[in-house]
């Protein structure tokens, strides 16, 4: 079988990991890249012997490209994908889907009205302890979910706001908010949010939220805490940050993993897993704390990119849907409103 071409639109940081997955797979290869940064373009595109461009509309109607991988800055997700959408390119996009619900709806309606499959780039559910956790709550190991609690707590330094963490790319978008719509919420907490979706199946009712920029030169915040209240009565809590000090030095990073709560015992979702039960649970010692090592086999882009385009081949859609990253930015946006007017959001009023 042929191997599906992926044309690569923005060559920044991001797009160097996703290179690195696309070139282990089986069924997918690189067709040609484009940056507006002509260098970045011509130093990927040279590394996997890709025709390269800093034109969009160049790449977008070559016959070699099938399927589009955007990796710009956010505020460009969607004018681009409205745009590969309309020339009839599968569309991967990095998360967040777009910086508002205005432009995800567009994107979902015009992949639609041109029949193509439109994924985002969550590729943290394909960690092993992830699916793991997954398995175990549809097997009830911990009795009735209670309350979820999203920890996405990091250290930025400086530097990343202009360079990201390589410096690959030097640019300002990350600083904006029109630009990037957020800060370490839509950035990061965007994946824990969409994983926790991913393996309990909850949808999200209302939302609060208070947040601020405290020690990072930026206009998008820089610290956020929120609770959110799911349909089922579940109660949820995020604390995000990407200036809390000493993260990166913590002797049992576990501590600031993501947890599910349940009537019965709790889940860490750390790597090892770690679970606790009162249950008499297949495996699993009862009333003790156990971890669960899942050994990790593969590349998380190489397995994202794998399943979509197997999917697009058999006409199905992708494992992970605009409508998953729509979902995860729903919660984004209502936080973002509470918190700058202070008042609980209803998500029903986003749909």
């Amino acid at each position: 079988m042929d191997k599906m071409g992926i044309g690569i639109i923005g060559c920044g940081e991001i797009a160097v990991a996703h290179s690195i997955g696309i070139s282990k797979t089986e069924n997918a290869r690189i067709a040609m890249v484009m940056d507006t940064n002509i260098a970045l373009a011509k130093d990927l595109g040279e590394k996997y012997n890709a025709p390269f461009t800093d034109k969009v509309e160049e790449l977008l109607s070559s016959k070699e490209v099938e399927v589009v991988y955007i990796a710009t800055p956010h505020y460009l997700h969607a004018p681009i994908a409205i745009k590969a959408a309309k020339t009839g390119k599968h569309i991967m996009v990095e998360k967040p889907i777009s910086t508002n619900l205005k432009d995800a709806n567009e994107m979902i309606e015009e992949c639609k009205k041109g029949n193509v499959k439109l994924s985002t780039c969550f590729v943290l559910r394909y960690f092993p302890f992830i699916i793991k956790a997954k398995e175990l709550i549809e097997k009830n190991s911990i009795g009735k979910i209670i309350a979820i609690h999203i920890n996405s707590i990091g250290d930025k330094p400086e530097s990343y706001w202009t360079g990201g963490y390589s410096g690959r790319a030097k640019t300002d978008w990350r600083i904006s908010k029109e630009k990037s719509g957020g800060g370490i919420l839509i950035m990061n907490a965007s994946h824990n949010i969409d994983y926790i979706r991913f393996i309990t199946g909850f949808e999200a009712k209302r939302v609060y939220s208070e947040y601020g920029t405290f020690t990072t030169p930026a206009e998008v915040e820089d610290a956020l805490f929120a609770t959110i209240l799911y349909e089922n009565g579940v109660m949820g809590a995020i604390d995000a940050s990407s200036c809390f000090r000493g993260v990166g030095k913590l002797q049992n990073p576990a501590v600031l993993a993501d947890k599910i709560y349940g009537s019965e015992g709790q889940i860490i979702l750390s790597d090892p897993l770690q679970i606790y039960t009162a249950k008499n649970f297949e495996g699993l010692k009862q009333n003790e704390w156990n971890e669960i090592k899942v050994e990790q086999t593969y590349d998380l882009r190489q397995k994202y990119v794998e399943e979509f385009v197997s999917t697009v081949r058999e006409g199905k859609e992708p494992p992970i849907t605009g409508e998953d990253g729509r979902k995860s930015l729903e919660i984004v946006v209502a936080a973002y409103e509470s918190g700058r007017t202070h008042k609980p959001v209803d998500l029903i009023t986003h749909k």
